[in-house]
């Protein structure tokens, strides 16, 4: 398991700071020239770039800078060559370091922290910066910090990512099968009676209009998703809501469509998959067609009314989201005991 945290540097001084936006203008010049040159020779695979692809580039960088920017570049086009077919152009990349360029040490003052960075023309510097929640909690869990670290550069300042490492263990053996209805309504529901994010879609209308509106609706997940307790859960089992909007043209109103849009269903299942990769729990997909239309007691087929849910064979009123999350447990259930039928 390999989890990220941010350092910032805007703790540096202003020379200080000029001499790395200075490394990374640089950097990021000589990686499009080197990309451009890929492109166009189609070097698509291998490990390493030949130094002739990039010998005749003029640029301050170091000779191991120049090594690192290239295997930066031959990654980028390799990954842009799987998608999207177009050659890439960068307006604002990370720098993909490792310990021959930066190094992070521990503060003997103010600061808890100082990186060490090496920089063009000059003696490396050393910036400041602290520690914060986030970062100590994995060093007080038993993650390992990595020696790689990636520099960017935002509108906000200068950061670090650091990258932390944990031996994934074993899934529970004991516990509990519970299925989860993910939405933009109540975010999760779980079939154990859990339910988080029962404001998700308040908050999506509170900031679908805005310019960084995706973010803040993703830090609104992160942040409910970590209330899930799965101290009694063994396996959660989601639906697979991949395109769900796919040949539905004409079938969502404009509000529904919005609201869709800011519905970030990857993102949510992305921590998911996170949260219970820390929590040994296994996480299965299940097909989700059916599961919001039949009744969990009965198999009886119902219809939804605002969040309920009314069985028109049996008239039991549940929680529609309830009802789907129950569904879907009960799903994986019949599959995981579902056995081949001998042959005749």
């Amino acid at each position: 398991m390999i989890r990220r945290s941010v350092l910032s540097l805007n703790f540096a001084t202003r020379d200080k700071r000029e001499k790395i936006n200075l490394l990374i203008n640089e950097y990021l010049h000589f990686l499009q020239h080197v990309i451009n040159n890929l492109w166009n020779r189609r070097v698509f695979f291998g490990r390493f770039v030949p130094k002739k692809l990039y010998k005749d580039i003029k640029t301050s960088l170091t000779e191991r800078y120049k090594q690192c920017a290239s295997k930066q570049a031959l990654a980028i086009v390799k990954s842009q060559r799987k998608t999207k077919k177009t050659k890439p152009i960068l307006k604002n990349a990370s720098l993909e370091l490792d310990e021959r360029f930066i190094r992070i040490e521990e503060g003997r003052n103010t600061f808890d922290l100082w990186i060490k960075l090496s920089i063009i023309g000059s003696n490396p510097i050393y910036i400041p910066t602290k520690k914060h929640y986030h970062f100590n909690k994995f060093l007080e869990t038993g993650w390992k910090l990595l020696k790689s670290c990636r520099l960017r550069r935002t509108k906000k300042g200068l950061f670090l990512d650091v990258f932390f490492k944990k031996e994934r263990e074993p899934v529970k053996e004991e516990g509990e099968v519970v299925g989860l209805d993910l939405g933009f309504r109540n975010l999760a529901v779980l079939s154990d009676g859990q339910v988080v994010g029962k404001d998700m879609k308040k908050e999506i209308e509170r900031f679908y209009k805005r310019k960084r509106s995706h973010l803040i609706i993703k830090e609104a997940i992160n942040r409910e998703l970590k209330r899930i307790d799965f101290k009694n859960i063994k396996t959660l089992v989601v639906e697979r809501l991949r395109n769900v909007k796919k040949d539905k043209r004409g079938v969502f109103s404009r509000y529904s469509n919005r609201l869709l849009s800011h519905w970030a269903y990857r993102h949510a299942l992305s921590r998911l998959g996170m949260l219970c990769e820390e929590n040994r729990v296994q996480i299965a997909e299940v097909d989700p067609r059916g599961t919001s239309k039949v009744h969990y007691k009965c198999g009886g087929r119902g219809i939804r009314r605002d969040e309920r849910f009314v069985c028109l064979a049996c008239g039991d009123k549940v929680d529609a989201d309830y009802n789907a999350a129950c569904n879907i447990r009960d799903l994986w259930i019949l599959r995981e005991h579902m056995v081949p039928c001998p042959k005749a």
